[in-house]
């Protein structure tokens, strides 16, 4: 046992080092970082044809850019696309952007919370289509490319529901009302003000009724009310206000909306999400954030975390975190993200009969991150399938074997206690 917590415990210190080092070497990082720009595009009625507008926006924060000291400001130039393409066709639409940036602080120049945002509109029939965004750093030339899939193929009924997502306010004309943008981030709980969400839509003339729903991580309903509404012009745009009282319970809530008219229903849903100071913006739900700490809580922190009271469990949390934060003059504790990002990442990547974090291979890789290397061997003949991940740093490897073929890889040797939670 005191093997096993020595190597949890080297994991950590490692886990730290590496968050120090990327903190001293930023440009050395611009080949990875230059992909990290945000792309975001949502989907409305065309109040003037049966076309759907497809609201798309390009983020670049300050850090992705590489900023040269020119006297004393420090400049970055770039060029940005956003582009869309039918999925099996011709190019629709596309916009492009040469910019420059001008700062006199370097903290700016390196900052990931600045950053500018294009927008470009693009109307298209009912279909499927790529949306393709390149951004080009016109000092490093390093380059980013990313494709995403919009499938419209399926809304062509006489009621549907497009994008639905909660209203920003910035300067400027994004596609909405003047000054309204879609929110990219999370609200932030001491600034959340009547957190508003857009819905719009197909119908058919006549009324129609709009049924919205908040619901908890745990689909405890919260919130209930349903909006009578009339139109004539066979589209409809509303922006539905959500109870500041109900917004600020917990962390991460869904809100289901279903729209109704002679006997249809469409269904839609949005999440809506809180930032609080000194917690991830990964995660939901603390209760369910201790859980995923059983792989490294000792016994005593695991009892008292897991039995604490609801009201407890938050500041109980903070504290466990804040006594290892390697930045503690900052607002991000990169060690909290880190490790909930490799929560997040197994729950997605390690599915099984189990959630991903509870499975062997989400073990591994939230206490020791992406394997150094890899060995895959697979032969359905014999129905054998088995990796090797090897970790040089601490001179450890872990084999993992999926018996029955269907992805359910476990350790063939256990590693760790808590396979019985």
């Amino acid at each position: 046992m005191k093997k096993i917590n020595n190597i949890i415990l080297y994991s950590f210190i490692i886990l730290i080092s590496y968050l120090n080092a990327q903190a001293l070497r930023p440009n050395s990082l611009q080949k990875e970082l230059i992909r990290q720009y945000g792309v975001s595009f949502y989907t409305i009625a065309d109040t003037n044809s049966d076309s759907i507008r497809v609201l798309s926006y390009l983020s670049v924060p300050n850090n992705v850019l590489q900023f040269i000291k020119n006297n004393q400001n420090f400049e970055a130039g770039y060029e940005a696309t956003i582009s869309i393409k039918e999925k099996k066709g011709s190019q629709v639409g596309r916009k492009n952007w040469v910019n420059k940036l001008i700062t006199d602080k370097y903290l700016e120049s390196i900052s990931r919370k600045i950053y500018t945002i294009h927008f470009a509109e693009f109307k298209v029939p009912v279909g499927s289509y790529i949306i393709s965004t390149e951004l080009l750093d016109k000092d490093s030339n390093n380059s980013g490319l990313r494709s995403k899939e919009l499938n419209l193929s399926k809304k062509n009924g006489e009621i549907e529901i497009y994008s639905t997502f909660f209203v920003d306010y910035l300067a400027g004309n994004w596609g909405l009302n003047v000054n309204e943008i879609p929110l990219f981030q999370n609200f932030h709980s001491d600034e959340i003000i009547k957190p508003t969400v857009f819905i719009s839509g197909k119908v058919k003339p006549g009324p129609y009724e709009l049924e919205v729903k908040v619901l908890t991580v745990k689909k405890k309903e919260l919130w209930k009310k349903t909006f009578q509404s009339e139109s004539n012009k066979g589209y409809f745009y509303q922006r539905i206000i959500i109870p500041e009282e109900i917004a600020k319970q917990g962390l991460r809530k869904r809100v289901d909306i279903v729209l109704k008219q002679e006997g249809e229903k469409k269904k839609s849903s949005v999440i809506l999400a809180l930032s609080r100071e000194g917690i991830s913006g990964s995660i939901g739900d603390i209760s369910q954030a201790i859980q995923n700490m059983r792989y490294i809580l000792e016994d005593d922190e695991w009892k008292k975390l897991s039995k604490s009271k609801n009201e407890d469990q938050e500041t109980l949390f903070l504290e466990y975190w804040s006594s290892r934060d390697p930045t503690p003059k900052t607002p991000d504790n990169e060690l909290m993200n880190e490790y909930f990002s490799r929560v997040n990442y197994s729950n997605v990547n390690f599915k099984s009969y189990s959630k991903g974090w509870k499975t062997d291979m989400g073990m591994v890789y939230i206490l020791f991150g992406p394997p150094d290397d890899l060995e895959v061997y697979n032969d359905p003949l014999s129905r054998v399938y088995s990796q090797r991940w090897h970790y040089y740093r601490i001179n450890k490897f872990f084999d993992f074997v999926d018996e029955q073929g269907f992805g359910d890889y476990r350790l063939s040797t256990p590693f760790y206690r808590g396979q019985s939670w």
